[in-house]
């Protein structure tokens, strides 16, 4: 009788991610851009439902549907670089307000927490959180016993530096992050784009690996009179408010002004402002390109979809995307989904779709862009803005960038846990 052969299942970087991340120790899932890190982490909390989930940024926290690890743990700004973390922590200890009494009773009772964007908290801020959760849960273990499950990626966008003299402030720079023993697991199957070519390419600008198969691939694809109606990914605020402006207003007729309705403390509105995707003010016009800014899959639409707007009502707007028109209602988004008094933010999910900055495109799809990287100094910030596309046709350049500007601590860290 001839032997029978025998198939060993071979688990997959999802799978090894789960386990690791239910086993309870410290993980830190990473990959390139499109390759599933929200899917995992949704898919995790998903059946543990006992998990805190935080990011490093306002952006980031309204995307996971958490909140900033500053407020999460109440730290507020954090220490400033120097600063004595234990005269730091009884100034926060004395104060008298209900969100830091709420933030330290989160530190209490978490059992883990997931960090999102994690290579943009700086390695201040992460030792000090360590610190923070030892000395409120009196457990002197790394981040007081609580199990961290951070994601991202470093060789995307950095920590903010106030100081452009001073080196990146990296979270694996922390003496926190080797004691923790966080376990790392990369995603390697790019889902975002499906053509092989176009994705090593991407690849190989995010280790700034320009060769001559990455300038055969990507030179072509410059134009000099790009159409009006593609979204431009721009590098700041008052670019993308110029386009827009000009954009709106070559289109014949008056302008619709929608304002959103807020509700609750004036610093929870302030944030919902400043780091969501839909503007307070929204300024349409029949004929304008919108783009949707939250997924409604039922109603046939998700966030980064594009569409022509057709009419617009009082309580409803039609936009005509993929060959269908759709009626879009206002939507809410809170600042604390489990606080009945944290303020609410209430607009169309929609905003001009001609230009919009790559720090607010970060973790988009988009199927075409038109993208202007000139002016791209901070590692990570091409390959952000780049890989947000779906295919090669749908990517239009400006010009060919200069450089491309990689970190060399990031490349050198993702190296080491990375072969």
């Amino acid at each position: 009788m001839s032997p029978r052969s025998h198939s060993v299942a071979v688990r997959s970087p999802g799978d090894l991610f789960q386990d690791l991340a239910a086993s309870g120790g410290n993980v830190f899932l990473t990959g390139p851009a499109g390759t599933g890190k929200s899917f995992q982490i949704e898919r995790f909390t998903g059946s543990h439902r006992d998990t805190d989930v935080a990011a490093s940024t306002g952006v980031a926290a309204l995307n996971v549907g958490g909140m900033t690890v500053h407020r999460w743990c109440g730290m507020l700004l954090g220490p400033r670089r120097g600063e004595d973390f234990g005269r730091y922590f009884a100034q926060l200890t004395r104060e008298v307000r209900p969100s830091t009494r709420a933030a330290f009773n989160r530190v209490r009772r978490c059992n883990r927490l997931v960090i999102d964007e994690i290579s943009m908290l700086s390695g201040q801020h992460f030792s000090y959180l360590d610190y923070h959760c030892r000395r409120i849960r009196e457990d002197d273990r790394p981040f007081g016993g609580i199990q961290i499950i951070g994601t991202g990626d470093a060789l995307q966008l950095p920590p903010v530096r106030t100081n452009p003299r001073l080196p990146y402030d990296w979270f694996f720079d922390s003496p926190a992050w080797d004691e923790a023993g966080f376990r790392t697991v990369e995603l390697t199957r790019i889902m975002r784009q499906d053509d092989p070519e176009f994705a090593a390419a991407l690849s190989k600008v995010r280790r700034g690996e320009i060769d001559r198969d990455v300038r055969r691939l990507l030179e072509p694809r410059v134009v000099s009179f790009p159409s009006r109606d593609l979204t431009r990914l721009l590098t700041h605020n008052a670019q993308v408010d110029r386009w827009n402006d000009y954009c709106l207003g070559e289109l014949p007729g008056a302008e619709s002004v929608r304002e959103a309705v807020t509700y609750g403390p004036q610093h929870q509105i302030d944030f919902l402002k400043k780091n969501l995707l839909t503007p307070d003010v929204l300024r349409l016009k029949p004929k304008a390109r919108v783009m949707f800014t939250v997924n409604r899959p039922d109603d046939g639409f998700v966030n980064g979809q594009t569409g022509v707007v057709v009419a617009i009502g009082t309580s409803s707007v039609v936009v005509e995307s993929h060959g269908k028109q759709i009626e879009v209602e206002r939507y809410r988004w809170r600042y604390d989904s489990r606080d009945p008094g944290a303020a609410w933010f209430e607009q169309f999910p929609l905003r001009l779709a001609y230009a919009m900055t790559i720090h607010k495109a970060q973790g988009l799809t988009l199927d075409e862009a038109f993208i202007d990287i000139r002016a791209a100094r901070e590692p990570g910030q091409a390959y952000v803005a780049l890989s947000r596309v779906r295919t090669l046709d749908g990517l239009h350049l400006k010009d060919w960038p200069k450089g491309v500007f990689v970190s060399e601590r990031a490349l050198a860290f993702h190296t080491k846990r990375i072969p």
